[in-house]
C-alpha cells in the first residue's frame, strides 16, 4: 500500500506517489531497490521487471547495524558491498515520525470528504497539520467488508512528519541513490504478503512481525488493511529478559533464546516468561480490533516473519494461547531468482525481507 505525498517538491527534488498505490514497476528491464533500516539490522533487495509481468529477484542482502557508527557510511559499506545495480530505491517510516489511524466517518461523497479530512484531521494527530504530509484510503474503495454499516464509512488516515521524510530524502542524496518512493512499514509488509499470498485474498487474517525492536500487528480482511499495531516489545527485549532471569551473559542469553530444543527446564521457564508479556500485548490488540469492530470477520489464520518466528517454541504456544492456526510464509515464493540469486543463500534471510520485499515491488 502507498499514498501520494503533497506538495513534496516543497520539501525536496523528488516524487513521492500514494502510500496505498501497490502496483509493481511496469517496465521490463526495471529494477528497483527496497532498502528497510530496522532496529538492529539494514536489509535491502533488488527486484527487476521481466516479461509477461514476471517478477525477478536479482539480490538480497542483510547486516547488523553497529552501534555508535554513523548510518549513512554503513548503508554506503553495505550497498557497495551488495554490490546493487540499481540506483533507485524505495523506503519506508515507522515509529513515531509516522501515525495510521482507522477511523468510522459519516457516508459522504469522495470530494465532500477530501474537503472534510483536512478540517477533521488534526483531532486524530498527536502533531499539528502544519508538520506533516496527510494522505488517506476509504477502505470500502478496496473491499467492502459484510455486515457493513451502510451509513459510515470506514477511512485509513495517514500522517507522516515531514521532518522525517527530509531524513530519508537526505540519507538516500549522501548514499548516491535516488529515492523513488517513501511508503510506510506495515503498507509494505502488506503488500509483499498480498502479492505473496494471492490464494488468501478473500479471507480475514492477521499479520505478525517480530522485530529485533519491536513487533508488528496487522489484520487483513480481504484484501484491505483494516488494523495495524506496533508492539513496544522484540527479540532484544526477549534477550534481554533471559539475560536477568538466568544471570547469564547476553551472548549466552541469545544463544539460549535460538536454541529450538530448550532441553534446560530453567531455560524453558525463562523464555515462556519472557514471551508472555508479548503474547498478552497481542491477545489484547486482537481483543481490541474485535471490540472496535463487532461485525468483523474472525481471523481465520496468523501468518509470522521476523527473527522470532523461527523459535518453535514461541509458535507452539502462541498458536494455544490465542487458538488460531499459525503459519510462517516467504515474502519470495512468487518471485523468479536472478543468477546472484540461491535457495540456499535466500532461505535464511526470508524472514527478515517482508518490507524491502513490498517497497521493492512498488511503482509510484
Amino acid at each position: 500500500m502507498a499514498i501520494r505525498i503533497p506538495n513534496l517538491s516543497k520539501l525536496a527534488s523528488i516524487e513521492v506517489s500514494s502510500f496505498f498505490k501497490k502496483t509493481p514497476p511496469k517496465t521490463q528491464g526495471e529494477r528497483k531497490v527496497g532498502l528497510n533500516i530496522g532496529h538492529g539490522a539494514i536489509t535491502a533487495c533488488e527486484v527487476s521487471f521481466g516479461a509477461q509481468h514476471q517478477l525477478i529477484l536479482e539480490q538480497c542482502a542483510r547486516k547488523e547495524i553497529v552501534k555508535d557508527k554513523p548510518i549513512a557510511s554503513q548503508l554506503k559499506d553495505f550497498l557497495h558491498e551488495s554490490k546493487f545495480q540499481s540506483k533507485q530505491v524505495n523506503m519506508s517510516l515507522k515509529g513515531h515520525g509516522v501515525v495510521v489511524r482507522f477511523l468510522s466517518f459519516p457516508k459522504m461523497n469522495r470530494s465532500d470528504f477530501a474537503s472534510s479530512i483536512q478540517f477533521e484531521a488534526e483531532k486524530y494527530l498527536p502533531f499539528s497539520l502544519s508538520e506533516v504530509v496527510l494522505d488517506y484510503q476509504i477502505i470500502e474503495d478496496i473491499a467492502v467488508p459484510p455486515k457493513t454499516d451502510l451509513n459510515t464509512m470506514k477511512v485509513i488516515l495517514v500522517a507522516a512528519r515531514k521532518t522525517e521524510i527530509d531524513k530519508l530524502v537526505n540519507l538516500a542524496q549522501e548514499i548516491g541513490f535516488k529515492l523513488n518512493v517513501i511508503d510506510v512499514d506495515v503498507f509494505a509488509y502488506v503488500n509483499a504478503f498480498e502479492h505473496s499470498n494471492p490464494e488468501v485474498k478473500n479471507q480475514s487474517v492477521a499479520l505478525i512481525d517480530f522485530g529485533a525492536g519491536d513487533t508488528t500487528l496487522a489484520v487483513v480482511d480481504k484484501g484491505a488493511l483494516v488494523f495495524s499495531r506496533d508492539i513496544a516489545f522484540g527479540g532484544d527485549d526477549l534477550t534481554e529478559m533471559i539475560h536477568r532471569k538466568l544471570n547469564v551473559p547476553v551472548e549466552e542469553a541469545l544463544k539460549i533464546q535460538l536454541d529450538q530444543n530448550l532441553s534446560q527446564p530453567e531455560h524453558k521457564i525463562a523464555v515462556e516468561e519472557g514471551l508472555s508479556r508479548l503474547f498478552q500485548e497481542l491477545r489484547s490488540s486482537l481483543n481490541f480490533y474485535y471490540n472496535q469492530n463487532q461485525t468483523a470477520t474472525p481471523v481465520e489464520t496468523i501468518y509470522v516473519s521476523g527473527g522470532l518466528s523461527q523459535l518453535g517454541v514461541l509458535l507452539e504456544l502462541l498458536e494455544k494461547q490465542i487458538e488460531t492456526p499459525i503459519k510462517k510464509w516467504d515474502p519470495t515464493s512468487q518471485f523468479t531468482l536472478g543468477e546472484k540469486v540461491s535457495r540456499e543463500t535466500l532461505d535464511p534471510l526470508t524472514p527478515y525481507l517482508p518490507v524491502c520485499i513490498g517497497l521493492a515491488i512498488r511503482s509510484k
